[in-house]
């Protein structure tokens, strides 16, 4: 337990401005890294786009259990711009093995 906090806050602290982790939901981390507490009080750290609600309009919520961490770009061209033209891969296509 203690390796896996310890690589998630590797990748909060270095590697998350560059680095994507979209495809882990926060509720990945719950009895593997961190308590149900603390996950939920890290998820509420973050702003999500949700919606739309009553009137058409997309809103903005604290995060949750369920949510994905987020990008660090908001788009493919935005992280090739910001990364002299190369486009930051996702830490999971990184292993040994693995194709993405």
């Amino acid at each position: 337990m203690t390796r896996i906090r310890r690589g998630h806050q590797v990748y909060q602290q270095v590697c998350a401005s560059c680095h994507s982790m979209s495809l882990i939901s926060y509720r990945d981390l719950v009895g593997v890294a961190y308590t149900e507490e603390e996950t939920k009080a890290m998820a509420a750290e973050i702003e999500v786009v949700d919606g739309p609600n009553d009137e058409g309009e997309m809103f903005t919520r604290p995060g949750k259990l369920s949510d994905r961490f987020p990008q660090p770009y908001a788009n493919e061209q935005a992280a090739r711009y910001a990364n002299g033209g190369a486009y930051p891969p996702r830490p999971q296509s990184n292993h040994k093995g693995e194709t993405g």
